[in-house]
Order: structure tokens, then C-alpha cells, then sequence
């Protein structure tokens, strides 16, 4: 097992952790009594899911026989993607509206963590300073331009 295997490995086993911690703390505080906070169960939902996107990896570095940096790119691109494209959300429904949230942070979560590592397989920066994690288009060089909206994209040179 590689290096970025076990990395893997490592973060899916601490997040499998959380996720019972947070499952007791919960079962715990309801069967004393002390009642069930929105907080603890945003929580969990978001540890549950971050542990999903690292079960994603081990998924593909066990079952398809990929290496980990492979794992866990593909598995950053799935993330990038759900942040872009998630699943719309009913409005009125607000236990869907929270779990599309809990989703949302467990995306990100997974991209901060796998960051640096996506910096270095990357290789050199863009011209604007940012490394860019996708395929460069044939037609047109492109770089990311940092929108002050808060999501980036991409203008053509």
C-alpha cells in the first residue's frame, strides 16, 4: 500500500469515527432525555457525508485497483461537481433543504482536505496564480479568474 493509500485509508477510518461519535452522542442525549439539538444532527449529517465521499475513494482503490492519487482526484471531480450541479432542492421541505446543505459542506469539506494534494498533482500554477484542476479545453487556453461572487470562472485569454 502507497503512501496517498493509506492517507486514504486514514481519513476514511477518522471520519467512520466521528460519524459513531456523533451517532452516540445523539442515541445518548435521547435516551437520557436531554433532548436532540439541530446542531448535533447538522453534524452528523455532514460527517456521515464527508465519510461517504472517503468510502468513495477506498471504493476505487480497492475495487477498481486504482492508485490513491487517481482515487482521490476523481473523487475531488465528483465533489466539484455536486457543488455545481447538486440535486435541486423543494423549498418546502426543510429536513431536504438541510441535507442538501449537510452535502454541500461535506463537498467542500473533502476539497479543502485534498487540496494541497490536488496543488501538487496538478503541477505549476496558472498565470492568475491559481492551479486549475480541469482539462485545459484544445481550442482556447483558460484560467481561472476568481469571481467576486464567490465561485470562480473560467475566461478565455
Amino acid at each position: 500500500m502507497g503512501q496517498l493509500e493509506a492517507l486514504a485509508e486514514t481519513h476514511y477510518a477518522h471520519t467512520s469515527l466521528e460519524a459513531c461519535e456523533a451517532i452516540d452522542k445523539l442515541t445518548y442525549s435521547a435516551e437520557s432525555g436531554h433532548g436532540l439539538y439541530a446542531e448535533d444532527l447538522a453534524q452528523l449529517a455532514v460527517t456521515q457525508f464527508v465519510c461517504g465521499w472517503w468510502q468513495q475513494v477506498m471504493d476505487m482503490i480497492n475495487g477498481e485497483g486504482l492508485d490513491g492519487a487517481e482515487a482521490i482526484m476523481r473523487t475531488r471531480r465528483l465533489a466539484e461537481q455536486h457543488l455545481l450541479t447538486g440535486s435541486p432542492v423543494l423549498y418546502a421541505d426543510l429536513f431536504a433543504q438541510a441535507m442538501a446543505q449537510a452535502r454541500r459542506q461535506a463537498a467542500q469539506q473533502l476539497l479543502a482536505t485534498t487540496q494541497s494534494l490536488a496543488d501538487v498533482l496538478a503541477g505549476p500554477a496558472s498565470l492568475t496564480g491559481r492551479v486549475s484542476t480541469t482539462s485545459p479545453r484544445p481550442d482556447a487556453r483558460a484560467t481561472f479568474v476568481p469571481n467576486p461572487g464567490g465561485r470562480d470562472s473560467e475566461q478565455q485569454l
